[in-house]
């Protein structure tokens, strides 16, 4: 095993006392992506008339999704040099000549890749209907790219300080090139890939969905919508799955966004996979059915005060989760290491996301009220429950996963010190974050 590279320095880890170790993410900089994406959605929205699906709506994620993009890189270029292309492992300069052999082999590789998940969007029926036509037509958006990945491999072939990378392994291994082939490489490779193939489509077919939504809030509302309880609820789930789709697709070492290793254990992928379609659309509805008979708002409808209050603190949960996907930037990915967050809603606590949603779902769907009595409400709060112990299952398999990057640890150990929930450690141990007894990480791309 290949002892990985924290973007921390490794003699500081353990001395941090006022602030957490330095995250791999700029949040003030993502912030500032997300009012550049949220300005090219509604420049979209406004110019695409009462029919927005007949025209821009297909192809709407692509240029929120460039937006957010461009202001990461340009506002991350200096800091990538001068600091995390190191634990990329890049060279601030030419490492060795360029070898057009080399470069056709990662050329080759990654037309393999694509090649494979081709056949499997083929060949798996959940792919054959419509409902991920929006997918299809931010791929061919996004076709012209495909015209630059010869002269970044080019770039990129040059500047590693070491030789191979996943996809010159997996190019080899095509060809038959190389008599020893690098396991590691080839399974962190095809690992990556099939959570990229996995979720990219998914959160590209939630994006569109919002931005109809969103559509058909404000359309309904005019200027009162923006204060309208539909409108925000569609809009911070926008901003959610727009920065899942811009990490899903932005996964290179040119922004150090590339993926260091992916989640070891299958406990981690059930745990995972399990809370998304088409899976999910089983277990929720034969397993995991919480939801009763009324909603926050028809609960809450003859008390207007407290309805504008409860679903106040809806959207305030709701908007903290989406915070904590935009503190991801270009990053985000559901299993994989991609660098160490400790910014934005991590500052606070490591779970920030999970926890604010499953307290949303508390106050959406009410599960303790319900006009069949009191049993069937017990019952559903137990269902909600066992959703809740999903989300654990994955935290906890999500910092065993990370835990093997030294930066992680720090970061843990300070929020167990400083996190606003470190009261909970004492009151209920198992919360409690216990580090590995080695920090060592195969390194990944």
């Amino acid at each position: 095993m290949v002892c990985f590279q924290s973007v921390a320095n490794p003699n500081k880890l353990a001395s941090f006392e006022t602030s957490p170790p330095e995250s791999a993410t700029n949040f003030p900089l993502n912030l500032l992506a997300l009012a550049a994406g949220l300005a090219a959605l509604f420049s979209l929205l406004h110019f695409s008339g009462p029919s927005p699906q007949l025209r821009f709506i297909p192809y709407a994620p692509a240029l929120p999704c460039l937006s957010v993009a461009i202001v990461v890189a340009i506002g991350s270029w200096r800091r990538l040099k001068r600091q995390q292309w190191d634990a990329g492992g890049l060279g601030p300069a030419a490492q060795r000549t360029l070898s057009p052999e080399r470069v056709a082999l990662r050329v080759v590789g990654l037309v393999a890749t694509l090649l494979l998940i081709a056949f499997a969007y083929w060949l798996l029926p959940e792919y054959a209907g419509t409902f991920y036509q929006p997918f299809w037509n931010y791929l061919r958006t996004l076709a012209p790219v495909l015209l630059l990945v010869p002269f970044y491999f080019s770039w990129i072939d040059t500047r590693l300080r070491e030789e191979d990378d996943e996809y010159l392994a997996f190019g080899r291994l095509v060809l038959g090139r190389s008599k020893v082939i690098d396991s590691a490489l080839i399974r962190r490779h095809l690992l990556g890939w099939t959570v990229k193939g996995f979720f990219l489509p998914l959160m590209t077919v939630y994006l569109v969905n919002e931005i109809v939504a969103i559509h058909q809030a404000y359309g309904a509302g005019g200027v009162q919508a923006l204060v309208n309880y539909e409108f925000l609820y569609h809009v911070v789930f926008a901003v959610d799955v727009l920065f899942c789709v811009v990490g899903y697709t932005c996964t290179i070492r040119l922004l150090d966004s590339h993926i260091r290793s992916v989640e070891p254990t299958m406990l981690g992928w059930v745990a995972a996979l399990i809370c998304y379609q088409p899976f999910y659309s089983v277990i929720g509805q034969f397993y995991l059915q919480y939801q009763g008979d009324f909603y926050w708002d028809s609960w809450l409808r003859e008390s207007p005060t407290l309805r504008g209050a409860w679903g106040g603190a809806i959207i305030v949960l709701l908007t903290i989760y989406t915070l904590s996907t935009v503190a991801f930037g270009v990053r985000f990915s559901n299993l994989t290491h991609r660098g160490i967050v400790t910014n934005g809603p991590y500052r606070f606590t490591k779970h920030p996301a999970y926890l604010s949603k499953n307290l949303s779902w508390w106050l959406i769907s009410v599960p303790f009220v319900s006009g069949q009595g009191a049993a069937v409400g017990f019952r559903h709060c137990c269902l909600l429950l066992l959703l809740n112990l999903v989300y654990f299952v994955r935290a906890r398999t999500e910092e065993r996963h990370l835990s093997w990057d030294p930066t992680y640890v720090a970061y843990a150990q300070w929020i167990e010190q400083h996190g606003v929930l470190r009261r909970l450690g004492s009151l209920f141990p198992f919360l409690r974050y216990r580090a590995p007894r080695s920090t060592a990480q195969e390194t990944g791309s």
